[in-house]
């Protein structure tokens, strides 16, 4: 495989030395010095698989192909190394499963041999009886310094074979060449089981998650938001959860986020009247079939993510799915709230403040931003993250009072940032492209008297048809909502719960489709006499090679009286 590339390399550069001048020709030797360095660990036997994906990704990186090794810190000494020699390393790739089972007969005990290692790791933090005494950690392979800290992107394709392994990253390829840029590209979906802490507190987390979801992830995405609690609007009929969840999820979506506990192979149970049910069961993920924008899963659980596992993990069994999420990031053993908060904070002010494009960095700012001590960073006067979001600074007061108060005495909440340094790993390719829309502008008042009719102009970048909604913010619940009774019949009342969740996720009061010119559109929506608080105005164009997408929050209020 190396030779390969070198050989095609020497060919590529060979023709523009015929056809070009000298200049030319060092201006192209100089352009590839200049891209960033990405090391590849994957098996010799494999490296024809990488082929494909080595061409695509070499028309931005400089790749370097590493043997696998059974020892992780040799493995690491080597990246290290070539970390060097690269001089600017923008990721690690590992290609390969941490083990495949190479029993051949079944009656035996099975086998395993190492593909690619991972990192175990002494677990630093005791939270209950479940914490176990090790963890599994890709992140030393991105810490570079040896400080715990990650330098680099690091990313795992678990793959169990060769034929595996092309096919995760074919599918790479064809997410990131995609050409659909209908509504999944600003979906974000939320499924979510019950904290398990008592009724007042499962809603108190409630209302905090869901206000932080609502300021963390931007206004021009639908938030789909399925809760596994028969006190929550956001809960389907229950006999339907998990069916109405997934179906959807497999309408496309730029990311999934789980919130609740998880098993190495499943999602929490759920309970309802005198019944039982998976959220999600590791037969289950044969059910997921997004063919057109699988998401990124955010697993916020315990377990899910456990990739050395001696069966699939969760993730991993997402992952072999042919039509499954296209990236996962995980916890490989027992994650804690107030850590899974932070991570989640900063992967959100990263990818939709920062607008990072790339997964892996995406991770990487998280992870570097929960490492740093706040309180030393005051000390030394340096900036406590690189975020440039006042969200985290918004929510930290609630999200620390809660932590402090569902964590024993004297419990170090920085340690637990650390450990989820450590117990989160990105299972994908740490290079995949999250692509962001063209802003479209929109110009209205601020605040406006309800029943006025509300006034805008929006710029179009190009001709073509362009969507307008006048849309509930999504903090907020409608009122059309409808009260239930514990002492209803089940079925008035499952009934009752899929009306309500309908309409909590569908939060559009006004719709127009409108086909304009390049430039400027006005728009008018007339408004009601009730309307009060924070509504937003949603424009939304797509083409064939791009779309572009506006919003623009309006607060509403009473009419004032005439003297």
């Amino acid at each position: 495989m190396r030779r390969l590339v070198a050989a095609l390399s020497c060919l590529i550069y060979a023709g523009i030395a015929l056809e070009s001048s000298p200049e030319t020709w060092a201006e192209a030797l100089e352009e590839k010095r200049a891209r960033p360095a990405v090391v590849v660990v994957c098996p010799n036997a494999w490296q024809p698989a990488l082929e494909k994906w080595a061409a695509y990704r070499s028309q931005d990186y400089r790749l370097t192909i590493l043997d696998s090794h059974r020892d992780p810190s040799a493995l690491r000494q080597r990246i290290i190394e070539k970390a060097g020699e690269a001089g600017s390393l923008e990721a690690v790739v590992l290609c390969g499963d941490v083990f495949q089972d190479i029993t051949t007969d079944a009656k035996l005990p099975p086998i395993r041999e190492t593909i690619v290692p991972t990192f175990v790791l002494p677990t630093t933090v005791k939270l209950g009886e479940g914490q176990t005494p090790t963890l599994a950690s890709d992140n030393p392979f991105s810490d570079l310094d040896g400080d715990g800290s990650p330098d680099v992107a690091v990313g795992r394709v678990p793959a169990k074979s060769a034929e595996d392994l092309k096919r995760m990253l074919d599918r790479v390829i064809h997410y990131e060449h995609s050409s659909d840029f209908s509504e999944w590209r600003d979906r974000v979906h939320v499924t979510a089981g019950v904290g398990g802490f008592g009724l007042f507190a499962d809603k108190a987390i409630e209302t905090v998650a869901r206000r932080y979801l609502s300021e963390g992830i931007p206004d021009r995405f639908r938030l789909q938001m399925t809760y596994a609690s028969l006190h929550s609007p956001y809960c389907p009929d229950p006999r339907s959860l998990k069916q109405t969840f997934l179906g959807k999820l497999n309408r496309g979506g730029l990311f999934w986020v789980y919130i609740g506990h998880g098993w190495i192979d499943s999602l929490d149970d759920f309970h309802y009247d005198n019944s039982e049910e998976c959220i999600c069961s590791r037969e289950d993920t044969e059910l997921f079939d997004a063919p057109v924008g699988p998401p990124v899963a955010v697993l916020l659980a315990c377990y899910t993510g456990a990739f050395d596992a001696k069966v699939d993990c969760f993730a991993e069994r997402l992952l072999h799915q042919p039509n499954g999420p296209i990236a996962i990031v995980a916890g490989s053993r027992v994650t804690m709230p107030y850590g899974l908060s932070q991570f989640a904070g900063e992967m959100m002010d990263t990818c939709f403040v920062q607008n990072e494009s790339r997964l892996g960095r995406v991770v990487l700012q998280a992870k570097k931003s929960i490492w740093t001590d706040e309180k030393e960073s005051e000390k030394r006067s340096e900036p406590a993250s690189v975020s440039s979001s006042k969200l985290k600074s918004k929510y930290q007061s609630a999200i620390e009072a809660m932590a402090t108060a569902l964590s024993p005495v004297g419990h170090d909440l920085v340690a637990e940032r650390r450990e989820h340094v450590r117990l989160m790993n990105l299972l994908g390719d740490p290079l995949l492209v999250i692509r962001h829309p063209q802003p479209l502008k929109i110009e209205a008042r601020d605040t406006i008297e309800a029943g006025e009719p509300l006034d805008a102009e929006i710029e179009a970048p190009w001709s073509g048809t362009m969507e307008v909604e006048l849309l509930l913010h999504r903090d907020r619940l409608p009122s059309t909502l409808e009260s239930i009774q514990a002492n209803e019949q089940a079925e008035a009342r499952y009934q009752r719960m899929q009306q309500n969740y309908d309409r909590a996720n569908h939060l559009v009061l006004a719709h127009q489709r409108l086909d304009v010119e390049a430039g400027t559109r006005h728009v008018l929506f007339e408004t009601k006499e009730d309307f009060r608080g924070q509504y937003v105005l949603r424009a939304r164009m797509q083409g064939e090679e791009d779309w572009a997408i506006g919003t623009k929050r309006v607060q509403f209020q009473r009419k004032k009286k005439a003297n």
